[in-house]
């Protein structure tokens, strides 16, 4: 995270001690850098000690009171200014900023602040904590605050429930059924940071709008599948955010997450069965131990507009070969727009089964719900060993070829996957020189060290035929060094050196 330090130099010119002090104020460099290293400020003629002179001598100074303190967000919500009342007699601020999920690395670290006001980068759904001490002037004879105030700032939306550490989520929410406000607003129930909780049979939100979150994103809660039904399932929209989940328990016949298996949400009149028109959002999570399914419709007809990974790793432990996919919605369901970003997904390199595909869907297209088109998106991802006992990479009768079908595949690497046909190749489902598809530096490396001919399938000339080089694949390690993924910055970000 970026931290820039808004410097302000005050001053106050003593008139009388009757009279009135002024403050002059200007605005100083940025400082603190990711680094998090302070620098002085530019010098405005006078020294240190003349700067903060002011009619205040022989106290001992008071911290700004926290219900003094003004925080507000930039307009593009990336950073957030953080202002003070000025304190008398102060020489300065000593301010510290945390992400509270990580106390051991400060954002900023005992920063000295000679102004009143900072700039510190923001980001969604964090929980930080601000500590200010004010610093005396030992011309004047003040002494520090014996104090530091301390401020907690949140940009999680409002917290619904939070769910206590320990809690089997099914026997939590038998007890805590989700009211109706669910079926029109959000309601987003909280996992505490770093707890543990277990899963033992069908989580099923059915038509209410749930989001399932840790309330820290750098010390994840856990959710551990228990049983062999385990996995969530819905009709609505949902988010999944910040969470580890161990799915030792489910069945290869399960997934995950599933579509509702007795929806009791109105059909929509196109489809003639529920649509859930808001997305599906699975951000920033970790899987292990996934032995069927990431994501099936549980042989029903529901359609979602919008599914979304992000930033998520997911470890394939299928003991057997599975026919469907790890991505499979060709019983009844359909996904419209599937995307895929900044992820991994991989199987170990010992795994003893496999899917047959990553994504196989139906006959269901963009029209058949009453929308202009659909899309299938693979971007800045890393896919490792998956589909390589002759599996395939994509199959879907109602979409390949079609001209209302976008397909979007960039900044990918692909190792060991799809030995049945090229990658591109079945991406397209088999249908080359599509002009709806998108390529763009994609790897496409065998286990033996040779690559897929992209053929007809990727046009555009800048797949990558190099080693990507990874650090530790059997471990769940892939940090690149190959220079043309490191140049172009391929792959999941996460893995960038």
């Amino acid at each position: 995270m970026y931290n820039l330090i808004n410097c302000f130099f005050m001053n106050y010119k003593h008139i009388s001690r009757r009279s009135r002090s002024f403050l002059r104020m200007w605005h100083g460099g940025v400082l603190g850098a990711a680094a998090l290293l302070m620098a002085s400020c530019a010098v405005d003629g006078y020294d240190d000690e003349e700067r903060f002179v002011s009619d205040v001598s022989g106290a001992t100074l008071s911290s700004p009171q926290a219900s003094d303190i003004t925080i507000t967000p930039s307009a593009d919500g990336k950073n957030q200014t953080i202002t003070w009342p000025v304190v008398p007699g102060a020489m300065g601020y000593l301010v510290s900023f945390f992400d509270e999920g990580n106390m051991d690395e400060p954002l900023v670290r005992d920063s000295l602040v000679d102004g009143c006001s900072i700039t510190v980068s923001r980001e969604e759904d964090m929980n930080y904590l601000l500590t200010i001490q004010t610093k005396g002037n030992a011309k004047a004879g003040n002494n520090d605050a014996s104090e530091a105030t301390q401020l907690k700032i949140s940009t999680f939306t409002p917290t619904f429930m939070t769910i206590p550490a320990g809690s089997d989520l099914n026997a939590w929410f038998a007890a805590n059924p989700v009211p109706d406000d669910a079926l029109t607003a959000n309601l987003n129930y909280d996992l505490e940071a770093g707890g543990s909780y277990t899963l033992s049979d069908v989580l099923d939100f059915n038509g209410h709008r749930v989001t399932l979150r840790s309330n820290s994103k750098t010390n994840r809660a856990l959710i551990t599948y228990t049983g062999d039904k385990s996995g969530i399932a819905t009709c609505a929209a949902m988010g999944i955010k910040y969470l580890n989940f161990d799915c030792q328990g489910m069945a290869a016949n399960k997934g995950v997450f599933a579509f509702s298996k007795a929806p009791t949400v109105e059909n929509d009149a196109t489809y003639g069965a529920p649509v859930i028109w808001d997305p599906i959002t699975i951000l920033n999570c970790n899987f292990d131990n996934v032995n069927g399914y990431f994501f099936w419709d549980n042989a029903t007809k529901v359609a979602a507009k919008t599914v979304l990974v992000d930033n998520c790793v997911v470890h394939l432990t299928p003991q057997s070969a599975i026919s469907g996919g790890v991505f499979w919605t060709n019983k009844a369901g359909h996904i419209n727009d599937l995307t895929v970003s900044n992820s991994t997904f991989w199987e170990s390199p010992d795994s003893p089964g496999d899917y047959k595909y990553f994504y196989q869907a139906g006959l269901t297209r963009a029209k058949d719900i009453g929308v202009a088109s659909n899309s299938v998106n693979y971007m800045n991802c890393t896919f490792y060993h998956v589909t390589w006992n002759d599996g395939q990479w994509g199959n879907y009768n109602g979409m390949n070829g079609k001209p209302d079908s976008y397909w979007v595949l960039t900044d990918c690497i692909f190792f060991d996957c799809s030995n049945s046909g090229s990658v591109p190749r079945r991406f397209l489902h088999g249908k080359a020189n599509q002009p709806t598809a998108t390529f763009r530096n994609n790897t496409y490396m065998n286990a033996d060290g040779t690559f897929q001919d992209p053929q007809n399938y990727d046009v555009s000339g800048t797949n990558i035929e190099e080693d990507p080089q990874f650090a530790n694949p059997a471990a769940g390690d892939f940090h690149i060094s190959g220079p043309k993924q490191v140049a172009l910055k391929t792959g999941d970000p996460r893995w960038l050196p």
